[in-house]
């Protein structure tokens, strides 16, 4: 459904969103192929999304509710993300 770069971008924004961020050398390099000023500028967006992501749900706002309306998911589990057994 996601092109390769729009899956690296959303597993890079996944990675920098973990506490402690779990960005790699890799997932760096395979970004900054299309060149530097998207990278960063991808990078400049996602520390504050998810700063204001996190400041939410400490104060206890949750979901509308908006992604259950939807008749397929946006993605499928990767092999990384799906629970073993």
């Amino acid at each position: 459904m996601f092109t390769p770069l729009e899956c690296d971008v959303m597993e890079y924004a996944e990675a920098m969103s973990e506490a402690p961020p779990q960005v790699t050398v890799e997932l760096s390099e395979k970004l900054l192929e299309h060149g530097a000023p998207a990278t960063v500028e991808l990078v400049t967006w996602i520390g504050p999304t998810n700063m204001m992501t996190r400041s939410n749900i400490a104060m206890g706002m949750t979901s509308r509710g908006f992604s259950k309306m939807c008749a397929r998911p946006l993605a499928k589990p990767s092999a990384r993300h799906t629970a073993p057994g």
